[in-house]
């Protein structure tokens, strides 16, 4: 089974690459983030993320209020890693099991888009990587205008995510500093190697 890893900072592009290769034929995307937002719902992890965060990330319909979690955990480091602590194990278990029964039904591709890839050891499930990187001020350009985040928590978010691990040799690097037809035509190009 072919099982494509892409990662990269916040407005690099993951989502978009992950598309393109999905619409070129290799796998679905498997939106790590969504397997996250899914767990959300779990009233388990609800009654562990409230016990860590207080009762004020649940919202009037008793669900996580992502936003206020998020302001939360990004601001502060240590937060950061009691969330990585509950989330990632119950999220890395989901996506292993979700590639299990894939496999079983005959899928022979299938792409993981995690912006915490090399972080939460996701790497270790595929057999190709892709890490997608841009200028951080281009970035934080995307941050602002598509997810319209205001400056402040899009600076905040920027560097939060999985760097480029060093003395890596199998990572394949996707620079995304242009539009998304030059972005296509590059993907399409590196894509061939996975045949």
């Amino acid at each position: 089974m072919l099982i494509i890893g892409i990662s990269g900072q916040t407005g690099a592009g993951k989502s978009t690459t992950a598309n393109i290769l999905s619409e070129l034929g290799y796998g679905e995307n498997l939106e790590v983030d969504a397997v996250g937002h899914e767990l959300l719902t779990d009233t388990n992890t609800k009654s562990v993320l409230v016990e860590k965060f207080g009762k004020e990330i649940i919202d009037p319909s008793g669900e996580v209020d992502r936003k206020i979690l998020g302001r939360k955990v990004f601001s502060n480091e240590e937060n950061t890693l009691i969330l990585n602590n509950i989330m990632h194990p119950a999220m890395v278990k989901k996506i292993g099991d979700y590639i299990g029964k894939r496999k079983k039904q005959g899928i022979n591709s299938i792409i993981i888009n995690a912006a915490l890839l090399f972080t939460m050891k996701l790497d270790l499930l595929c057999n190709k990587l892709i890490y997608v990187q841009s200028d951080p001020q281009l970035r934080l350009n995307r941050l602002i205008q598509y997810r319209s985040l205001p400056e402040d928590r899009a600076k905040e978010r920027l560097f939060a995510q999985d760097k480029l691990p060093e003395n890596r040799k199998d990572i394949i690097i996707i620079e995304n500093n242009g539009n998304e037809s030059e972005l296509k035509a590059n993907i399409t190009k590196i894509a061939k190697q996975f045949l």
